[in-house]
């Protein structure tokens, strides 16, 4: 049998190349002080991209979650160039990832949500979205590809603990992609109810983050954003560690 420091060796060994992942916070846009921290870049070839915007008192959205009453604004093009928007920022290298962050409602009269792994080599055609459709009753997660749609999941909003949202509200998306398997959230109530939903035709596996507004025939909708967030696991390459890290790291896992 190995003598018991021997064991200690090769255990520490083992560890040093198997660093604990410790979710990191990649990329925020929080508009602070009514500036955009990140750079955005529209997609489908049209113009309209995510603006800062102040808001007054008088907007319904004045009281938002942070409080500080600056969000990002992305409004929608005119029906004659589609009735839609989409603008992203680029992930930073991330291929598995979360993205989050807060919506607000409005009239309720857009389709609106998050985007992920986006391509930026075709406009962001392909893509995946969770997304609340107009009238607030229908949440989705879908696929694009080209601009052509597929429904990977749909749930109804009535599910939600605080039952179906309210016009003129804010309220809070998150997607979770790892590899080819996406969990999601509305309001911190998982409605992939931890089971990840599995693309399992030609999935996406890389690219940018954004967001998303659109209806076919009407424009000049303003949807506004805040405190969106892109977090992901980072590895601690071992090789650039000191053996009194690596015992440290040892005996923090007794």
């Amino acid at each position: 049998m190995p003598s018991p420091a021997r064991a200690l060796v090769v255990l520490l060994f083992s560890l040093s190349f198997t660093a604990p992942a410790r979710a990191v916070v990649l990329k925020q846009e929080r508009v602070p002080l009514g500036v955009l921290e990140q750079s955005w870049t529209p997609g489908f070839g049209l113009p309209n991209t995510l603006n800062a915007a102040i808001l007054d008192i008088a907007n319904p959205a004045y009281a938002n979650p942070s409080g500080d009453h600056t969000v990002g604004v992305l409004t929608n093009a005119s029906p004659d160039s589609g009735g839609l928007a989409l603008a992203c920022t680029d992930a930073n290298g991330a291929n598995d990832y979360d993205w989050e962050g807060w919506f607000f409602t409005g009239a309720g009269d857009t389709r609106r949500g998050l985007v992920l792994r986006a391509n930026p080599a075709n406009g962001f055609q392909d893509c995946y979205q969770l997304v609340i459709n107009a009238g607030l009753f229908t949440i989705a997660l879908r696929k694009l590809v080209l601009g052509a749609p597929t429904t990977l999941g749909s749930w109804t909003a009535n599910i939600l603990p605080g039952g179906v949202p309210q016009q003129n509200t804010w309220h809070h998306l998150k997607v979770s992609a790892v590899g080819n398997a996406l969990r999601c959230w509305f309001d911190d109530f998982e409605l992939t109810g931890g089971t990840p939903i599995v693309d399992g035709t030609n999935p996406l596996t890389t690219g940018w983050v954004g967001v998303y507004n659109f209806r076919f025939d009407l424009g000049q909708v303003p949807v506004y954003y805040d405190d969106l967030t892109l977090s992901g696991d980072t590895i601690t390459d071992a090789r650039l560690q000191t053996w009194g890290a690596v015992k440290t790291r040892y005996r923090g896992a007794r």
